[in-house]
């Protein structure tokens, strides 16, 4: 071999040598799934034509009579309604009143008869009426690329918290390139309030949530239920009591992922460390993991969180919109059965949750992971009545967290990636 080849041979050694040393193994990915929203949904909202006339419907069923129950709720109930016409004029759309109920929509001559007591009672003009919020979706005038502007004021408690007919009017507006919106306000109560079977649950003074569930197209309905939040809050009404969720934008918010790990207790985990599967070995940092070494037995459970520094806070307890899955290596499985979620918190759109991790498992990865459209708004469990044993249940709506999520589920393309996808790898 002459010396040139030895020199060029000893290179290629030493290139070879450099670029075996610094090839990362990686895990698999944590986050699985195409990005949203999708090139043809942006195209969808943006094309869609604006309108001239808000359809406005308001709930007549008994569940809102409290609104009008004495003074101080009759003044902020009329504050909502005078804010909802006065918004729809400063955006240049008429106002289409209709009292909803009893499978029907009734053209009323002014949304301001919902101040009147008999409205929600069933007494003079207005006949008794359960709830059916679906009837005003189901009205006709959906055309491709011109859904009309659609808003229902209510308590949304659905009769036995059926919401598959109110899912189902609303998913061929948004087949059309209707987007949905809902503004949820607290307001003074005063009367009976119920369950979604009809149960009366409490009697007095509350401050209920009342809501305005809207769909239409994204920049209209966007100034609209923006427009109305501003008005509501200007009326009187503290801004605290006040909500707000678009949920194009929320269902297709970016994946919320692992950025801080924490032992419970504190000190029975080394954040960061190595962790070694089969004959593999990775090192931090690996895209949206968090790596860590539990120490045994100490180690109860782990709290993985998408703030750098974890909740520390009380959490919530598990709500079944969060699941566990193992995530496998070639040659390298193990079984998530007894892993649990101990409890929650979402906080300004960030997921925290707290993991118990058996005892018995000494290495794995596993991800806990949120499907698109089921993470919540913060509002969205402070104002969901899980049960009547709840706290203040009064003030608290029957099913709402169900709903707004399956709602959201509506604005989700097949295939999109996960709203959360926490993931750890882990040895003892």
């Amino acid at each position: 071999m002459t010396a040139h080849s030895k020199i060029k041979s000893a290179l290629a050694i030493a290139v070879l040598a450099i670029v075996t040393c610094c090839v990362k193994v990686k895990l698999p990915d944590c986050v699985v799934g195409t990005n949203t929203p999708s090139k043809s949904q942006l195209e969808t909202w943006e094309k869609t034509f604006p309108v001239t006339q808000l359809d406005l419907g308001i709930d007549g069923s008994g569940s809102m009579l409290g609104f009008t129950g004495d003074d101080k709720a009759i003044f902020a109930w009329k504050s909502l309604i005078k804010s909802v016409t006065l918004s729809a004029a400063s955006n240049g759309i008429t106002v289409n009143p209709k009292r909803i109920g009893g499978g029907s929509a009734q053209t009323i001559n002014s949304s301001l008869e919902a101040s009147n007591p008999c409205f929600f009672q069933g007494c003079g003009a207005f006949a008794p009426v359960s709830s059916s919020l679906d009837s005003l979706w189901k009205t006709p005038g959906i055309k491709a690329k011109r859904p009309p502007l659609r808003l229902m004021i209510s308590d949304l408690e659905v009769n036995d918290g059926d919401i598959s007919n109110l899912l189902n009017s609303i998913k061929p507006h948004v087949n059309k390139g209707a987007v949905i919106g809902v503004l949820a306000i607290q307001l003074p109560f005063k009367g009976n309030v119920f369950n979604s079977q009809g149960q009366v649950i409490y009697n007095g003074n509350a401050q209920r949530p009342v809501f305005l569930l809207a769909t239409g197209p994204r920049n209209q309905l966007h100034d609209l239920l923006t427009d109305i939040k501003g008005k509501v809050i200007i009326s009187g009404i503290p801004s605290d009591s006040v909500f707000i969720s678009f949920l194009e934008d929320q269902a297709n918010a970016p994946t919320v992922t692992a950025k801080s790990i924490t032992g419970i207790p504190s000190k029975s985990i080394f954040s960061g460390a190595p962790v070694s599967f089969s004959d593999s070995r990775f090192s931090q940092p690996q895209e949206n993991y968090q790596l860590a070494r539990l120490t045994a037995p100490d180690n109860k459970s782990i709290k993985l969180s998408s703030l750098n520094v974890a909740y520390s806070g009380p959490l919530q307890p598990e709500n079944g919109f969060i699941r566990l899955e193992s995530i496998d290596l070639p040659g390298q499985g193990f079984s998530i059965q007894n892993f649990n979620i101990e409890g929650f918190q979402v906080e300004n759109k960030q997921l925290t949750v707290q993991i118990k991790v058996p005892s018995e498992t000494n290495a794995g990865i596993i991800r806990a992971f949120v499907p698109r459209g089921q993470l919540p708004d913060s509002w969205w469990l402070r104002l969901n009545r899980r049960n009547e044993s709840s706290p203040q249940p009064q003030d608290k709506s029957d099913g709402l967290l169900l709903l707004l999520s399956s709602l959201g589920e509506l604005m989700v393309e097949p295939g999109a990636s996960p709203a959360a996808a926490l993931c750890l790898a882990f040895n003892r």
